[in-house]
């Protein structure tokens, strides 16, 4: 595929589940629609999609009526209120988990096709498995979330290895969730990034850290976007840093 031109291609995506890269896209795409962005999501968990119930949105069309019917990824957007547009997927559905490549070859020339968008954001879904890193090659830049975890850590780094080693990529976005502080959200990020650069050879982009918020779980069982309802919070301050640092990377993959 040839290079893009227009909208600025992003993935957020994690080695393992549970770290909240729905989380991430969802705040990061409202908070840079608040200041003037005009951002597209693209729910890339094809079997297990969430952001339309993170949101409370019913669509009554999805990723699967593009796979399987007649519809473009133009038909299925849809406004959310975070002020960011949305292609949903659907859950649940197994052929959507299992998608042959090329069917992901078609919604991936059909996002190519959409240039009117100052960011397309891809929330993908976590791990190594063929669909993930598909939708990980199309974008620009990776955008890998991490917590304290272990497990967070090593899978992280697990799927970063794969991306270089497989398919030459060795420009990656951290993002360390559900920390304490900046202390702690630089020191996860220095673990993995000495990893990387001792067994890769590469170093690592550190974006920013989101801190625990003890508001975050009650906000989501609202089906509430928390840069939102706390705009002067602590965690809307970390999203607005990790905003201006998204948009200052370059665009440096071929797609």
């Amino acid at each position: 595929m040839k290079e893009k031109p227009g909208s600025f291609i992003i993935s957020v995506t994690s080695g393992k589940g549970g770290v909240g890269k729905t989380f991430i896209t969802t705040n990061l795409a409202t908070c840079l629609a608040k200041e003037g962005k005009k951002v597209l999501v693209a729910d890339c968990d094809l079997g297990l999609a969430n952001i339309d119930i993170m949101l409370g949105i019913n669509p009554s069309l999805t990723l699967k009526d593009v796979v399987f019917g007649d519809k473009h990824l133009r038909d299925v957007i849809i406004r959310t209120s975070g002020g960011f547009d949305l292609i949903p997927a659907s859950s649940g559905i197994r052929e959507m988990a299992q998608l042959l490549f090329e069917k992901i070859q078609v919604i991936k020339k059909m996002l190519l096709e959409i240039d009117d968008y100052d960011l397309i954001i891809l929330d993908t879904g976590a791990g190594i498995s063929e669909v993930v890193l598909q939708f990980n090659l199309i974008a620009h830049q990776n955008i890998v979330v991490i917590n304290r975890e272990l497990t967070s850590l090593t899978d992280a780094y697990a799927m970063v290895k794969v991306m270089y080693q497989v398919f030459s990529r060795q420009s990656f976005g951290i993002i360390a969730n559900n920390v304490c502080d900046e202390k702690e959200g630089l020191g996860i990020y220095k673990n993995i990034d000495n990893i990387s650069k001792r067994f890769l050879g590469f170093s690592l982009d550190y974006l920013g850290h989101v801190q625990q918020d003890n508001a975050v779980p009650k906000s989501i069982l609202r089906q509430e976007i928390p840069f939102l309802t706390a705009p002067r919070s602590r965690l809307a301050d970390n999203f607005c840093t990790i905003a201006r640092q998204v948009m200052n990377l370059p665009k440096n993959r071929k797609v």
